[in-house]
């Protein structure tokens, strides 16, 4: 883990002093180099400010002028700034799990009201092996709250099988913490039974709301284009009840980080779309790029030489984006179908 720095205000507030009282610390230690209190930048402190001198201290630095502070004016200090660092270094440890869980969840699926993720996946959270998972769900069952079927765990075939639910990893997470003789992996195998629950409603928020962008930008798109399909050039309005449809130029399900992007959307007319989809790519499950869709309209619509200018000018402006991995996507590019 990176050096963990306090910035002087955090500092202040922390130690509960004036801050005249740090700047005549600081000034102190400057002052008297030789002296039997020593702060040495670039290992106690670094100057963030050098116009001002502002610092920020690891926790060494913050120690010695706690300590510098007790021998000086008779307070208590040190346990204040032990705390401090104590409960920032976990809150930090908790983000890293956080970010761990957010990176292997894809599996993330709600089923009967609750949250599920698979034992693969529960495997890399843990960081732990499948045998010894397999172990602790074993120890688990021994405990006074043992893991129940169809509420803690499920079997689910079409998903390629066994699930945990929140309230099966929360009962796990104990275990795991039990069973661990290493104090840092008591510590992750507990946090993740505490973080899991808020994390994962994070996580399907964010589902949610992306679908929402999703549809917003689909809708912005329509009113860009002025209601008129792009490549027939022909428009909707109250005489023709034409229907229309906002395509991905790089699909959503190769590209699903450009799904909500309105440079990577086009109106067209349904059926000009389910053409391209149905009859041209081969099903609408194939993903399709910008340059398959300039190909579709050179070779069905010759004459719309603007739409290919249009097109060959989005695709610079989108660059060279790269396909999910859809054997295994990321947790946030789930369809919100999945989690609600």
């Amino acid at each position: 883990m990176a050096e963990l720095y306090i910035t002087s205000q955090k500092l202040v507030e922390t130690l509960k002093i004036a801050t005249q009282d740090l700047i005549d610390a600081e000034e102190f230690f400057d002052s008297i180099p030789d002296d039997e209190w020593e702060l040495t930048q670039g290992k106690d402190y670094k100057v963030v400010n050098k116009t001002t001198g502002l610092r920020e201290y690891t926790s060494s630095g913050a120690y010695t002028i706690a300590r510098y502070l007790e021998a000086t004016q008779k307070q208590t200090f040190w346990q204040r700034l032990t705390e401090w660092f104590t409960h920032t270094k976990r809150e930090i440890s908790k983000a890293f799990i956080k970010k761990h869980i957010l990176d292997n969840s894809s599996s993330l699926i709600k089923r009967n009201g609750q949250f599920f993720v698979s034992r693969s996946d529960l495997v890399t959270i843990f960081k732990t092996r499948s045998d010894y998972l397999s172990k602790m769900a074993e120890h688990t069952q021994k405990t006074q709250y043992p893991l129940i079927k169809g509420e803690d765990f499920e079997d689910f075939v079409d998903k390629g099988g066994l699930h945990f639910s929140l309230s099966g990893i929360s009962k796990l997470s104990h275990s795991f913490k039990e069973c661990q003789s290493k104090k840092n992996r008591q510590e992750w195998c507990g946090d993740v039974g505490v973080v899991v629950g808020p994390q994962i409603s994070d996580i399907v928020a964010e589902i949610q709301n992306r679908e929402k962008r999703i549809q917003t930008a689909m809708d912005k798109v329509k009113k860009r284009d002025h209601n008129t399909c792009q490549v027939t050039g022909q428009k909707k309005n109250r005489v023709d009840r034409l229907k229309l449809s906002a395509h991905h130029l790089y699909s959503q399900n190769g590209y699903p980080h450009l799904a909500d992007v309105e440079n990577n959307l086009l109106t067209l007319d349904v059926e000009v779309h389910e053409r391209f989809h149905q009859d041209y790519m081969g099903g609408t499950t194939k993903p399709c790029t910008i340059d398959d869709f300039i190909s579709f309209v050179q070779a069905y619509y010759p004459s719309n030489a603007k739409v290919v200018i249009w097109l060959d000018a989005q695709k610079r402006v989108l660059g060279n984006p790269q396909p999910e991995d859809q054997r295994k996507p990321h947790v946030l590019y789930l369809p919100a179908s999945r989690v609600i």
